[in-house]
């Protein structure tokens, strides 16, 4: 029998070794990738409901309430009212900003050294990572 690669064994294998490198470099910022993630998208979305956020990441609601609770405790972040007052948005506090401002150079040069291991592949590979990222959104839509 002919032994094939495990595609799964090697995503997760290789996104490990990612999330390790990038709270390596984001050390200093006191903050891990996971949470950069959020706070970035956070400030890109300018005070997301908790829908729109979700949306945006990819994750479901109760791994991101699980997040924003973190962020919230450390505070990062505060949850609002939205002026229907029947929902909830999330912001950056005075905090969640001097961790992002400080966070955001050190994970730009994360991506700069990435790019240069990879060399002429980064891109390809990028392409190929979005693609694998569709997989599950194609099936959810298709349920």
């Amino acid at each position: 029998m002919e032994t094939i690669e495990c595609f799964c064994t090697n995503l997760r294998s290789a996104a490990l070794a990612g999330t390790a490198y990038y709270d390596h470099k984001l050390a200093p910022a006191g903050v891990k990738v996971t949470m950069f993630r959020l706070l970035r998208q956070i400030d890109r979305l300018n005070v997301p409901s908790l829908t729109e956020l979700s949306g945006a990441t990819g994750l479901d609601r109760s791994t991101l309430g699980r997040n924003i609770r973190v962020l919230e405790r450390d505070g990062h972040v505060e949850t609002v009212q939205v002026e229907d007052g029947r929902s909830k948005a999330i912001r950056l506090t005075e905090e969640g900003r001097k961790v992002l401002d400080h966070a955001t150079p050190l994970w730009a040069e994360a991506q700069s050294e990435l790019r240069a291991i990879l060399g002429e592949d980064a891109d390809h590979l990028l392409d190929v990572l979005r693609q694998v990222s569709k997989l599950n959104q194609a099936r959810v839509e298709k349920d």
